[in-house]
């Protein structure tokens, strides 16, 4: 297997593992795994309608209608009249939701990659921070390289300042 294709898989492998860990504690909360995986979007989007919903879930209508209906009814989710179309709803996270989701967002996750780490040794830990300190200021060179915007999705989540690079 070429080097691309298994950081590819290794990625996917990773992220795999890291949305079974969310959804074993989306659960622990009373949460389904469709209801987390309607949450995780509407989180995504900040606004969707049901189409969308459906879209992007690949769900059915009436599936993601049903869903939607529960989680308003728990208080999770907000629909109110779409501005332009009257016959469209727009569906965003409650309030309340969206700020344990912001507070808790990136303990949850850490939390599940504590655990792994955890069976590393100290030296391994600091062999696979460094590997992805790497690959991932070399994903921002290319994006930058290309034009692509969204680069600030990678300092929130990885790198506040140049300077954690080493740069």
């Amino acid at each position: 297997m070429d080097k691309a294709a298994f950081i590819r898989e290794s990625i996917d492998f990773l992220h795999r593992y890291m949305m079974k860990s969310l959804q074993k504690q989306a659960e622990e909360h009373g949460v389904t795994i469709p209801q987390a995986r309607v949450i995780g979007e509407v989180y995504a989007h900040k606004t969707v309608s049901i189409k969308q919903l459906q879209q992007n879930l690949k769900m059915t209508q009436s599936t993601v209608s049903d869903i939607v209906e529960r989680l308003a009814s728990k208080g999770f989710l907000v629909k109110t009249p779409n501005a332009k179309d009257k016959r469209l709803v727009d569906i965003t996270l409650s309030n309340r939701l969206a700020e344990e989701i912001n507070e808790s967002i990136s303990e949850i996750g850490n939390k599940s990659l504590v655990g792994v780490l955890n069976l590393l040794s100290q030296e391994e830990q600091e062999v696979v921070e460094k590997g992805m300190r790497v690959l991932v200021s070399a994903v921002k060179e290319k994006m930058e390289a290309e034009g692509i915007d969204n680069e600030e999705f990678f300092d929130v989540l990885f790198f506040p300042s140049d300077s954690k690079l080493g740069k």
